[in-house]
């Protein structure tokens, strides 16, 4: 039987000492990325911003098509009516108080124009604002005036008497030698102008309101030599040019 003594020395050394360290470094743990939050209110935003962009495409495609449309039907009644400018004539003139004073190149006159504007369309109507009217010796504008505006039917044929007039006003030295020359010969030759604006019309449908200008560059008027009788157209009828 053994002691205790020799129990005691067949315990195992106690070791001491340092622990034994890695040769390589433990890696630390990466910080994880967090989720975006995205607000609820952008969230909500982005079908709106896309509705709104297709409505708005959707409103243009309407317009754009609705303006074709109209367009197109305009286009077809223009082919169907094929309207025409009206027709002036001027029907007489006459001419008093003609005095062309050479010293200062003055004109005095008065002239009294009758026309008549003839609708020539068959389907349509036309309506005229206020037309301007002008009388001229060659390229210088005498006097004008405006005429009050007026209707037609179809096929009409309307009347326009307007007065024109000047008083010892300058009219230049070429137009005053012009003027007396043809008085000596006993005729004097002027000219007419219409212009303003019309406008077609078939029921519902109108056309955009035009701009015309009419002339007739002929007009002879017979004088006195003395100036102090009216003149008289020298042609029955003179057709005026329009465009």
């Amino acid at each position: 039987m053994a002691t205790s003594a020799e129990v005691q020395t067949n315990k195992p050394p106690v070791v001491t000492g340092y622990p034994v360290a890695y040769a390589y470094a433990v890696p630390q743990p990466q910080p994880q990325p967090q989720p975006q939050v995205v607000p609820a209110y952008y969230e909500n935003s982005y079908p709106n911003r896309r509705e709104r962009s297709t409505l708005l495409c959707r409103l243009i495609l309407f317009v754009i098509v609705i303006l074709a449309i109209m367009g197109l039907a305009s286009f077809i009644m223009w082919l169907i009516i094929r309207p025409k400018l009206p027709e002036f004539r001027v029907d007489s003139a006459s001419i008093s108080q003609l005095n062309a004073t050479s010293t200062n190149s003055s004109l005095t006159a008065t002239w009294k124009f009758s026309l008549s504007v003839k609708n020539p369309n068959s389907k349509l109507d036309v309506s005229y604002n206020p037309l301007e009217a002008s009388v001229l010796y060659g390229e210088w504008e005498l006097d004008k005036t405006l005429l009050a505006p007026f209707s037609q039917g179809k096929g009409n044929e309307t009347r326009v008497d307007f007065p024109l007039a000047v008083v010892s006003e300058y009219v230049g030295e070429g137009v005053v030698s012009g003027i007396r020359s043809e008085k000596a010969r006993g005729e004097v030759e002027f000219g007419v102008e219409i212009y303003g604006w019309v406008r077609f019309t078939a029921g519902w449908w109108s056309m955009r309101w035009h701009y015309m200008r009419v002339s007739c560059d002929g007009v002879r008027i017979g004088v006195s030599n003395d100036g102090g009788t009216a003149g008289n157209l020298g042609i029955a009828a003179l057709p005026m040019d329009g465009k």
